[in-house]
C-alpha cells in the first residue's frame, strides 16, 4: 500500500427512496448503498475521499435526500464527501438538506448551478483539485453544458494552471451505442471537448448516469464511467421501456486510486461488482 497516495470513492446513480420505498423495479437504492459501502470497505480499511456522481436520489424530493444523508452516515465521520447532481436530482432539495455552497467551504460556486472545485491532497508540491461541472437542467433526462457552465469551466482551469484536475460531471460527454442512453448525453460535447483541449491539466474525467462502467476518451483525456451501485442496465435495447430491461448483473462502483511509481505518478480505476442479493 505504500505506493498507494490517495483512495478516492465513487458511488454513482445510488437513486434513494424515501422510506419504504422501492424502485419501479424493486431494488432498494439503500440496499444497495448499503451493499456498496460494506463491500469497500471490506476491500480496503480507508479511504481519503468519496465522491458522489450524480442520480443521488430517485424523484429529487427532501424525504429521499434525508434517507440519502442516513445513508452516508455509513461511512466514516471526518471523511469528505463530495456530490455532484444528476438528471434525478433537484437543486432545492438537495441544498435543504445538504446546505447550499454558500454556506459550505467549497470554493468558486455558482449562484445557479452546483458547481465548484476543492483540493483533494498535494503530491510532490502540486495540488490534485476536484472540478465538479453541474450537468443537470431541470425536466430534462438529457445533460447541459450551456455558455455559463462552459464559462465557469474555462475560468476555473484557467484559475489553477499549476494543479492536476480531476473533472467530474453526471452525464457522458460521448455516444455510448446504446440508443437510449445516446439520447441523454450531453448535448454541447463538442464544445466541451474544443474547451478541455486548451488544458493539459485536466487528467481525468469521471462520470455516472451509464448504470455500467466503461471507458473513453475526450480530447485525449481518459474518461471512466462508473456503474450504479443499484442495478445495471443492458447494452441494446427495445424501446425505451428501459424499467423492464433491467438485467441480472450485479451493480457496482468504482475505486480510484492514485499511484506513485517513481518514475511517474497516476491514477488507476477498479470497477468493483456488489455481492448479489
Amino acid at each position: 500500500m505504500e505506493h498507494i497516495k490517495f483512495s478516492l470513492l465513487q458511488l454513482s446513480d445510488t437513486h434513494l427512496q424515501a422510506a419504504g420505498k422501492r424502485l419501479r423495479t424493486g431494488d432498494s437504492g439503500a440496499d444497495g448503498l448499503k451493499k456498496a459501502i460494506e463491500k469497500a470497505y471490506g476491500i480496503q480499511e480507508k479511504f481519503d475521499a468519496v465522491v458522489l456522481t450524480g442520480d443521488l436520489v430517485d424523484r429529487g424530493s427532501v424525504d429521499e435526500y434525508r434517507e440519502l444523508k442516513a445513508g452516508l452516515s455509513l461511512l466514516p465521520k471526518d471523511l469528505p464527501v463530495f456530490f455532484c447532481l444528476g438528471n434525478h436530482d433537484a437543486r432545492d432539495a438537495f441544498a435543504e438538506v445538504f446546505g447550499s455552497l454558500e454556506a459550505s467551504a467549497l470554493a468558486d460556486t455558482s449562484n445557479t448551478h452546483y458547481q465548484y472545485s476543492a483540493p483533494l491532497f498535494t503530491f510532490k508540491g502540486q495540488v490534485m483539485r476536484l472540478v465538479v461541472l453541474d450537468t443537470l437542467e431541470p425536466g430534462k433526462d438529457q445533460g447541459r453544458l450551456c455558455e455559463q457552465r462552459l464559462q465557469w469551466l474555462r475560468q476555473t482551469l484557467s484559475h489553477y494552471p499549476n494543479d492536476r484536475i480531476v473533472l467530474v460531471m453526471h452525464h457522458l460527454p460521448f455516444l455510448t451505442g446504446s440508443s437510449l442512453f445516446d439520447s441523454m448525453v450531453v448535448d454541447e460535447r463538442r464544445q466541451l471537448d474544443d474547451l478541455l483541449a486548451d488544458f493539459k491539466t485536466v487528467e481525468r474525467i469521471i462520470c455516472g448516469h451509464f448504470h455500467r462502467a466503461c471507458v473513453t476518451q475526450l480530447a485525449a483525456i481518459p474518461v471512466v464511467v462508473s456503474p450504479s451501485t443499484v442495478h445495471a442496465y443492458p447494452l441494446s435495447y427495445r424501446g425505451r421501456q428501459h424499467e423492464a430491461l433491467v438485467i441480472d448483473e450485479p451493480a457496482g462502483f468504482t475505486i480510484h486510486r492514485f499511484i506513485d511509481d517513481s518514475q511517474r505518478a497516476y491514477w488507476v480505476s477498479h470497477f468493483v461488482q456488489q455481492s448479489p442479493a
